[in-house]
């Protein structure tokens, strides 16, 4: 065994971990269609609903509060909000139900419904705000895929790009499963965006690989220290915009692209670099 192809294994013994990542992102999906026959949580935005916004000076116990209103209620989603400026929780029960015996009830449960706030949603309008979503996302994959094969006119890096932009998605798709976030307009705007930030740092990543000089691992190395500091002042940002709680849809925009963005640095770092450098060894470059 040559010192090359031991070299070579070492480096891509790293594409096991999106590998892992994604496969059980799929598997979570896919669990929750068979369960729930929808592939993901959606917002009374996008399935139609009525959604009631509270702020709270004290924390209220998510678990117990969700528990009595899905016994008087049917289905509820319950997420809590924290931030500088105090509590608060976002309820959303289905159409139909009237959002002030919901209020009567969290009045009887000993909590304040004094700064609240209604929205409600029908069944028509939520279906054509997710119709619209789809062709959105289904528009930026084309267009990204043509910019990206424009730029590189290469089969191989053109499709490793698009793998991590797709891999990104289906994982923090995944993770918001998880982590009990639902797929909201403003989650959507978050995905979008995860998709050119994605992009972005894939196409530094592949120029410097693919016009660069010298050995590959000295290519990558400035990448990898741009990429990284692109990504971590970005979390940064975003992680202080989640603290500070200035109102749910920035709130939930930055959880979205927080988790996109740590999953962007696995998909960039552990699987677009070791397939570029995989792909240029094969041409003869070292």
């Amino acid at each position: 065994m040559t010192e090359v192809t031991k070299e070579a294994r070492k480096y891509r013994i790293f594409l096991t971990v999106p590998v892992i990542l994604l496969v059980f992102s799929v598997i979570v999906l896919v669990n929750g269609y068979m369960q729930t026959g929808e592939w993901f949580i959606r917002s009374i935005e996008l399935k139609g609903g009525t959604q009631i916004t509270i702020n709270t000076q004290t924390p209220v116990d998510i678990a117990d509060l969700k528990e009595a209103l899905e016994s008087r209620f049917g289905s509820v989603s319950v997420r809590e909000l924290r931030g500088f400026s105090g509590y608060g929780m976002i309820i959303g029960v289905e159409t139909g139900i009237d959002s002030t015996e919901v209020l009567n009830v969290l009045k009887d449960l000993g909590i304040n419904t004094a700064e609240s706030s209604v929205a409600t949603i029908g069944p028509a309008l939520s279906a054509s705000f997710w119709q619209q979503a789809q062709v959105a996302v289904i528009v930026a994959f084309i267009f990204m895929g043509v910019i990206v094969f424009g730029i590189f006119r290469t089969s191989i890096p053109s499709f490793a790009v698009m793998l991590a932009a797709v891999s990104d998605i289906i994982v923090t798709l995944a993770l918001m499963q998880v982590f009990g976030i639902e797929l909201s307009l403003a989650g959507l705007a978050a995905l979008l965006m995860l998709i050119g930030y994605s992009v972005d740092t894939d196409i530094m990543l592949t120029t410097r690989l693919l016009k660069g000089t010298g050995l590959l691992v000295e290519r990558i190395k400035p990448a990898l220290k741009t990429g990284l500091t692109m990504s971590f002042t970005t979390i940064g940002a975003l992680a202080a915009l989640l603290l500070s709680a200035i109102s749910p849809v920035l709130s939930q925009i930055a959880a979205v692209l927080l988790i996109g963005l740590l999953v962007d640095i696995i998909n960039t770092w552990l699987q677009n670099s070791v397939l570029l450098r995989w792909y240029l060894e094969r041409r003869g470059e070292r």
